[in-house]
């Protein structure tokens, strides 16, 4: 059995990693390099060395490293330094009167290869614009729209917890945040506590979540009547310690007991739905909720103004009803 040398690559700080053969040429992590990719020669760094087996599928399919990157591959500035390229791209939207922002321009083998970052709030016609810049910078220009997250994460910023945002310096994929996340960590549904740069739900509430769905598991739920070990008090659960797994339960006398988890034992579970474990159908994918519908206001709003749309549509010229066929067809005697 043989195997093949495989290089893992990265075209930008916290990217996605792709493979390529390195073919006779020796590489090691931190060596930048052109590769052959669908749009042409582009600049990547190693990032990973590893190895396949020969003939697999995976390693048939890869593309291999034309060369080691030189000086002029490394140039950034190019003819156009990059707040240059952004001068000229944003004058460039303005005049055409395009709705989009733009976020980042980045030059790439010696200035060849222009891509420009942009956020809009639906679809963008720039097939002209990318003409008028490819004129203006003498170089292959390339325009990628970006969601909120990946404006944020190209933007970069520093998060509340006071270090560089994840996305940006170590984060390659984003993954599922769920509202729930924030529920077993018994965090407050509050936007400015569980939303990012990006005004999405935070990527760390991810982190920890397994750990505290598993200690979840180990409490009894709320309501409950337990009991404790080995003949002891019993009650109704009212209160329960995620991380110190202590439990608090109220006697039929009205006293509060507190015990640990593994000092009492479930005599009767309890039926009631949790509001815990409730999730709609928003909840479950937190990607594009607007969290201010979480507290309440946005709901609100929307239904008040529903029914003043209503109310409106009801009434006639001279704000009264119409005076026209009644509901049955029937003329108003």
């Amino acid at each position: 059995m043989t195997f093949t040398n495989v290089v893992g690559v990265q075209f930008r700080r916290a990217g996605k990693i792709y493979d390529f053969l390195p073919g006779d040429i020796s590489l090691r992590v931190g060596d930048n390099v052109v590769v052959d990719t669908e749009r042409g020669a582009t600049l990547a760094r190693v990032v990973r060395m590893d190895m396949q087996q020969e003939g697999a599928k995976e390693s048939a399919e890869l593309k291999p490293v034309i060369r080691m990157a030189n000086d002029r591959d490394l140039d950034e500035t190019g003819q156009f330094s990059e707040e240059q390229a952004m001068s000229i791209a944003r004058s460039r939207v303005e005049s055409m009167k395009l709705d989009m922002r733009i976020m980042k321009i980045e030059s790439q083998m010696g200035g060849n290869k222009i891509t420009v970052y942009f956020s809009s709030p639906g679809r963008v016609d720039f097939r002209d614009l990318v003409k008028d810049m490819a004129g203006a910078l003498r170089a292959r220009v390339e325009l990628k729209q970006v969601g909120a997250r990946d404006e944020a994460k190209l933007v970069g910023g520093v998060g509340i917890c006071g270090r560089e945002y994840c996305c940006s310096s170590f984060l390659r994929d984003f993954v599922p945040v769920s509202i729930k996340m924030a529920k077993n960590q018994n965090l407050a549904l509050n936007p400015n506590k569980v939303s990012g740069g990006c005004g999405r739900l935070l990527c760390c509430l991810t982190y920890e979540n397994d750990a505290y769905v598993d200690l979840r598991s180990r409490l009894p739920a709320m309501k409950s009547r337990v009991r404790m070990l080995p003949d002891g008090d019993s009650g109704n659960v009212i209160k329960t310690d995620i991380l110190n797994q202590m439990v608090v339960f109220e006697t039929a006398d009205g006293r509060l007991l507190t015990a640990k988890v593994t000092e009492i034992e479930v005599v009767e579970r309890s039926h009631a739905p949790q509001r815990d474990g409730m999730e709609s159908e928003a909840e479950v994918w937190a990607e594009d909720i607007d969290l201010g519908l979480l507290m309440g206001e946005g709901e609100q709003k929307q239904k008040d103004q529903r029914q003043r749309d209503a109310r409106s549509r009801d009434k006639g010229p001279q704000g009264n009803r119409p005076q026209g066929n009644r509901p049955d067809n029937r003329p108003k005697r």
